[in-house]
């Protein structure tokens, strides 16, 4: 009797560690979702173009011109890249503060997100990634001056991003140190550092990085806790580095306790280094 249950138990485990397995990428990449935030109808003035990956997708996405500074010259351009849930515009109201100060924006849409074609992947969306790095340089020049912003999963990919082609400055908004780190917060009891197929090692990568650092985290971030945001900080190789803490906040609040105003006061403070 007590054989039959242990192999039951053995039998369940096996078959829950393979459905995690076989379905990692739905639950890790989530398009038809939603963030629930009361702020998502506010958007900034963006215009929608479309950007070519090297694998041969067009990719709807979001772009705003910088404006130009006194002295005649354009003003930087913040890349953003959205978390796991829902499509970009979800997360457009968090840019208007930097629009508002003269900053350029492209917000990136996904594959496989927003209507976008493709299935989502580490590979792909670094690619996506570089995409739009790519219409930024083609638009501005090539010594286009670009700041990667990522939230939550959109880390990963600036993470891995940086990794290929250098930024003007890395933001990292509620970042986990690698894909396996998260997934042992929900799953603590399976083997995830075995079976997870997008690893987004974000720890690695930012500890060769010497652009400038921003991290942002929640101190109630149930979802990335905050202690891998710490972590990312203290590894990041720049010793150019800043760490802001939100008591309250959680995981896609930020922008409630002044998170944006916070990125536009450290944007123009590495500008006019």
């Amino acid at each position: 009797m007590v054989f039959q249950i242990l192999f039951g138990l053995v039998v369940l485990y096996l078959l829950i560690t393979a459905t995690i397995y076989v379905f990692q990428r739905r639950l890790m990449y989530n398009p038809q979702g939603h963030v629930n935030t009361p702020h998502r109808d506010k958007t900034p003035d963006l215009e929608k173009i479309l950007l070519k990956t090297n694998d041969g997708l067009e990719l709807v996405s979001y772009y705003k011109e910088p404006r130009k500074t006194k002295e005649g010259e354009p003003y930087p351009t913040v890349l953003y890249l959205h978390g796991n849930t829902g499509p970009a515009p979800d997360a457009a109201h968090k840019l208007i503060p930097i629009v508002d100060a003269g900053y350029g924006v492209l917000l990136l849409e996904y594959r496989g997100y927003g209507g976008n074609p493709g299935k989502p992947s580490e590979k792909g969306l670094i690619s996506d990634a570089e995409a739009a790095l790519h219409f930024i340089h083609m638009k501005q020049g090539k010594d286009a001056k670009v700041f990667y912003y990522g939230m939550s999963l959109g880390t990963g990919v600036a993470n891995g991003l940086a990794e290929r082609r250098a930024p003007a400055g890395l933001i990292q908004e509620c970042g986990f140190t690698s894909m396996t780190d998260a997934a042992k917060v929900h799953y603590p009891m399976f083997p995830v550092q075995y079976i997870v197929k997008d690893t987004f090692d974000s720890q690695r990568r930012i500890a060769h990085l010497n652009a400038p650092v921003l991290v942002l985290h929640g101190e109630k971030d149930r979802t990335v806790p905050v202690e891998q945001g710490k972590k990312m900080f203290e590894t990041a190789g720049s010793a150019d580095k800043t760490l802001k803490l939100y008591p309250e906040g959680g995981h896609t609040n930020l922008y409630d306790f002044g998170a944006s105003d916070d990125v536009v006061k450290w944007l123009t403070a590495v500008r006019k280094r």
